[in-house]
């Protein structure tokens, strides 16, 4: 659970975004986001799996572009 204290000199827009920023760095926004649908485990699967090849092909074309600075 996110919690801030607000002083008197803090304006609310100030804290409004402060809160912002820690339920973000918690993790918190992807989490309700996650929950706000049910997703089917093979859907989730498939996610991260399609998740996996686009790192692999994006590292493999940072890879080639090195590779290619290189010579």
């Amino acid at each position: 659970m996110v919690t801030i204290k607000v002083d008197d000199y803090n304006s609310f827009s100030q804290a409004l975004k402060y809160f912002k920023t820690k339920c973000q760095q918690s993790g918190l926004s992807s989490e309700i986001k996650r929950h706000q649908e049910y997703e089917k485990p093979t859907e989730r699967k498939r996610k991260k799996r399609l998740r996996a090849i686009r790192r692999q092909r994006r590292n493999m074309l940072k890879l080639q572009r090195k590779q290619l600075r290189n010579y």
